[in-house]
Formats: structure tokens, C-alpha cells, sequence
């Protein structure tokens, strides 16, 4: 058999670009489906998705998809437990109180350290928020961990407000840019839109000292850790990839988020990548925090230990491996 130079020069193109893809050894197995929930539509909590859409899962023989954005905290945890997913990206609290009432949800990582991501947006003449009182406050559920935050912070600003569930950011935000709500809590995503286009204030939401998480269940461990185990790889090498790749990841998240202007998603972007940890380990930050507040509706709350609601493994098996530290190790930044 001959090639012309066309063919020729496209098999040199197809085998160039196959030796530039990083190999990791993987069993020769059909690709496995997974399902992942968010709580939110927020930077911080894209990385199952930005893998998803970059390849990286498919790596590790991993179909990976996420049927439900933005669903809620509360819900995302809910249907892990009912095996409506496989994985959720979502609070500390919604999985706290889930193993309190008994049920079956477990903390894998925790991808980004704490930093300010949630404020309390009011409209410009409302300076304080303690001008709250009486007002209406978009929130986005009843029970959930960003929605019981922003509760507190208002409280704790002498303010009793009245909180109506809107299920989703943009929601918040268009309800508020209309004048249907006097604040709404938002993430740092919108926080810089809104107070650009509309002259918002911003009112950092207080914080339970723990981050946001991705969860699974012991039950799954148990029947397919294996499974667990690449869906892990493929996570902790997305991170990697958030924080080397902006060229790749920018347009990416302009899509999730529906960010159209390009500078304001490079300095979200920019904002997002220090907090990123190339070591995700389940580490709860103050779990007092969560015990004080479930304590009210739990007494078991005052004993929840860390190991309760975590398993660091599949991370210290990644770090024991080398993984991570083979990640990072051509990298200049």
C-alpha cells in the first residue's frame, strides 16, 4: 500500500499528537457511566464538568456526566443517597446532616480551600444590612448550607428578613436586577456583575469554616472501589488541569457559567486558581461550626468526629503513589 503526501502527512500529524497525550495505565475495559449532581452553578464547583468536557475522565475509561446543575445542596446530596448519582459536588452541612439522620454519603475531597465565594448582594440604596428588616431576600432553598449562611449573616446584622427559595443563582440575580427582591445571596461569579452593571453592594456571606466537597457513598466504595479510585484520578488531574491550562479552561467555563465577556471570566479565573489545592484531602476546616448548628435539630451533633462524614484514602493513595507530585512536576508556576 502507497500514500500520497496528504495521507502521508495526516498519518505524521495523527501520530505526533497521540505521543503528546500523557498515558497513565488503565485496564483495557469498556467506559463506565457515572452521574454527578451540583449544588450550584459556581466556579468552584465546576471541576466534574470541566473534566467531563475536556477529556480527562475518558482517560480513565470514565463516561462522566452531569444531569443536574445547580439542583441545591440539600437535593445533590439526596440523590447520591438515592442513587440518582454516583457523585455530588456540594456542602459539608447537606452531608452532615444526611449521616445524622443515618443515611449513606461520604466526603472524597475537598477541592478549594476556604475563601470569600457567597456575599449578601442588596440593591445600591440599601447600604447595611441592616436595613434588611422586613425585606426580601432571595435565597436558594430553605435548608441549605449557602441559604442557612446567609441567614446568619443577616441576623447577625440585627436584621429578620423574609427569605423566598429561587433554586438558582441566575434566578437570584434576574429577580433582583427586576426589583422583585431587596438582596440575594450570590457567588463571586455574579458578585462582580452585579455591582458593575447595577451598582449592588456586596456583604461577604459568613462562612462554616468548611468548603465545599465532593461526595459519594460508602456503599459504592464497598461494591466498586476501583471505580471510585478513577473517577478520583480524573478529578485530582482536572484540578491540575484548572490550574495550568487557562488558555483551555477560560472558554470552557465562559460556557458553563455564561460568562460572555472574556476579561471578566480571565479575572474570575485568576481569582479561582490559588484556592484550588493540588491536594484535595478531605480536610473539614472547623467542623465545630456544623456541630453547633445541627446540634439543634440533632443531639448526636455534638460528637460528629471527622471520620464520620470523610475518607481521606482515595487522596493519600494519590499522594502515596506519586500521582499528584507527577502532575505538578514539569510545571514552572
Amino acid at each position: 500500500m502507497t500514500l500520497d503526501r496528504r495521507d502521508f502527512m495526516q498519518f505524521v500529524a495523527s501520530v505526533t499528537a497521540a505521543s503528546a497525550i500523557p498515558v497513565h495505565p488503565v485496564e483495557a475495559e469498556t467506559s463506565q457511566q457515572v452521574r454527578v449532581a451540583t449544588g450550584l452553578l459556581a466556579m468552584w464547583q465546576s471541576t466534574a464538568w470541566l473534566g467531563a468536557e475536556a477529556g480527562i475522565f475518558r482517560k480513565y475509561s470514565i463516561d462522566l456526566s452531569v444531569p443536574a446543575i445547580a439542583v441545591g445542596g440539600p437535593q445533590a446530596a439526596a440523590g447520591v443517597i438515592r442513587g440518582d448519582f454516583e457523585f455530588a459536588h456540594t456542602g459539608v452541612l447537606p452531608v452532615a446532616d444526611e449521616v445524622l439522620k443515618g443515611n449513606d454519603i461520604v466526603i472524597l475531597a475537598t477541592p478549594t480551600s476556604e475563601f470569600p465565594n457567597q456575599f449578601v448582594m442588596t440593591r445600591k440604596e440599601i447600604t447595611e444590612l441592616g436595613q434588611l428588616a422586613g425585606r426580601r431576600v432571595g435565597v436558594l432553598s430553605e435548608t441549605g448550607q449557602t441559604s442557612l449562611a446567609t441567614r446568619i449573616t443577616i441576623e447577625k446584622a440585627g436584621a429578620t428578613a423574609t427569605y423566598l427559595p429561587l433554586v438558582r443563582f441566575d434566578r437570584i440575580f434576574a429577580a433582583l436586577a427586576a426589583g422583585e427582591i431587596d438582596a440575594g445571596a450570590l457567588p463571586v461569579d455574579l458578585r462582580f456583575v452585579g455591582a458593575s452593571r447595577y451598582g449592588w453592594n456586596a456583604f461577604p456571606i459568613y462562612e462554616f469554616g468548611t468548603p465545599s466537597i465532593f461526595a459519594s457513598t460508602r456503599r459504592l466504595i464497598a461494591s466498586n472501589r476501583e471505580l471510585v479510585g478513577r473517577v478520583m484520578r480524573g478529578f485530582v488531574e482536572t484540578i491540575h488541569l484548572f490550574k495550568t491550562q487557562p488558555d483551555l479552561v477560560v472558554p470552557l467555563l465562559q460556557r458553563y457559567l455564561n460568562v460572555a465577556d472574556r476579561k471578566a471570566a480571565e479575572d474570575l479565573y485568576a481569582y479561582h486558581v490559588p484556592v484550588f489545592q493540588k491536594v484535595p484531602k478531605p480536610l473539614l476546616g472547623n467542623l465545630q461550626n456544623v456541630r453547633d448548628v445541627l446540634a439543634r435539630k440533632y443531639p448526636a451533633a455534638v460528637s460528629l468526629k471527622e471520620s464520620d462524614i470523610a475518607d481521606a484514602s482515595f487522596i493519600e493513595e494519590l499522594v502515596h503513589e506519586g500521582f499528584i507530585e507527577h502532575l505538578y512536576a514539569s510545571d514552572t508556576k
